[in-house]
C-alpha cells in the first residue's frame, strides 16, 4: 500500500513540477483588445494536464516511476502539439492578380476617355480690320480687336464668351469706338479629329458706341442695346493646343437715341485673324 501510494504521489508530484517548466518554455502570448473576447484556450489545456495526468501502479517504486515519467512525456508531447496548432498564424491569402479578372489593370490608358481636339478650357486673341457702317452718320473703315474665352465640350461644341471692339473715323478727328459684349455658341461644319475645320458661332448680347472730339475734348456715350453677332471660321492647328482661326464676322446692334427719336443700327463686316489656344 506504501508503495502504490508513494507512487501516485511521486508521478502527481513529478506532474505538478513539470507543468510550471512547461509554463516558462511556451508563456502566453500578450492579449489583445479584440483577443480578450475569445476563449482562453491555453488554460484550458494545462487544467486538463493536471487532472488528466495518468498514475500507473505496478508495486513497485522504480518501474511505477518510469512508467509515469512516460506517460507524463507523452502527455506533455501531446499538449505541445496541439498548442503548437492552435497558436501557428493563420494561412496569408495569396495577392490575387486583379489584371487576370480584368484586362483593364493591364492597361488604364486604353481605356480612359479620349480627350478631343477642340475640348476643354479656350481662350483666344484676334485683331483684324473690315468696314463699320453707322445710319447716323455713314460707313467708314474699321481696325476690330476681339477677345474670347469659353470651354469646349466637344469636337462639335463650343461656348464662349467674346468682347469685340471696332473702332474707325466717321468724321475727321472724331473717332468712333463700337463695342458688343456678347455669348456665343460654335459648332463644326467640316473638320476632323485634330482639331483642324470650318466653324460657325452664332450669338447674342449687348453692343454700344462711344465717339471722341478730338477738337473740343468732348465724348458722347450712346446707351447699350441688343446686339447679334456671327462668324464663319478655319481652325488651322499649328501644335497640340494652338492654332490659326481666320474669322469672317459679321455684327449688328442697336444704337438708342434720346427719347422722342428713332433708334439707329450700327454694323460691322470684315476679317479677323484669331489665335487660339486650348488648355489641355
Amino acid at each position: 500500500m506504501k508503495r502504490f501510494l508513494t507512487a501516485q504521489l511521486a508521478a502527481c508530484a513529478i506532474a505538478l513540477l513539470a507543468l510550471p517548466a512547461l509554463a516558462d518554455e511556451n508563456p502566453p502570448p500578450p492579449q489583445s483588445s479584440s483577443a480578450q473576447t475569445e476563449p482562453a484556450a491555453r488554460s484550458t489545456v494545462s487544467t486538463t494536464v493536471v487532472v488528466a495526468v495518468p498514475v500507473v501502479s505496478t508495486g513497485h517504486l522504480v518501474p511505477d516511476l518510469f512508467l509515469n515519467l512516460f506517460a507524463l512525456g507523452v502527455e506533455v508531447a501531446a499538449i505541445h502539439s496541439i498548442e503548437e496548432h492552435h497558436r501557428a498564424d493563420p494561412p496569408v491569402m495569396e495577392k490575387q492578380d486583379l489584371g487576370a479578372y480584368n484586362d483593364r489593370w493591364h492597361d488604364m490608358s486604353a481605356y480612359r476617355r479620349k480627350h478631343e481636339a477642340r475640348e476643354g478650357f479656350l481662350f483666344s486673341f484676334g485683331i483684324g480690320g473690315g468696314q463699320m457702317r453707322y445710319s447716323g452718320q455713314g460707313r467708314t473703315g474699321s481696325v476690330d480687336l476681339g477677345l474670347r474665352m469659353g470651354y469646349g465640350f466637344s469636337d462639335r461644341f463650343q461656348l464662349f464668351g467674346d468682347l469685340t471692339a471696332d473702332v474707325g473715323q466717321f468724321q475727321s478727328r472724331e473717332d468712333a469706338t463700337s463695342w458688343i459684349l456678347s455669348l456665343r455658341g460654335q459648332t463644326v461644319l467640316i473638320g476632323d479629329r485634330d482639331g483642324n475645320g470650318l466653324n460657325l458661332n452664332l450669338g447674342v448680347g449687348i453692343g454700344g458706341l462711344s465717339i471722341n472730339y478730338h477738337d473740343e475734348f468732348a465724348q458722347s456715350t450712346y446707351p447699350a442695346g441688343v446686339a447679334l453677332v456671327s462668324g464663319l471660321s478655319y481652325d488651322a492647328r499649328i501644335g497640340e493646343q494652338f492654332a490659326l482661326s481666320p474669322e469672317l464676322y459679321v455684327n449688328w446692334h442697336l444704337v438708342p437715341n434720346d427719347p422722342g427719336f428713332a433708334s439707329d443700327n450700327l454694323y460691322t463686316v470684315g476679317l479677323r485673324l484669331n489665335f487660339l489656344w486650348y488648355a489641355p
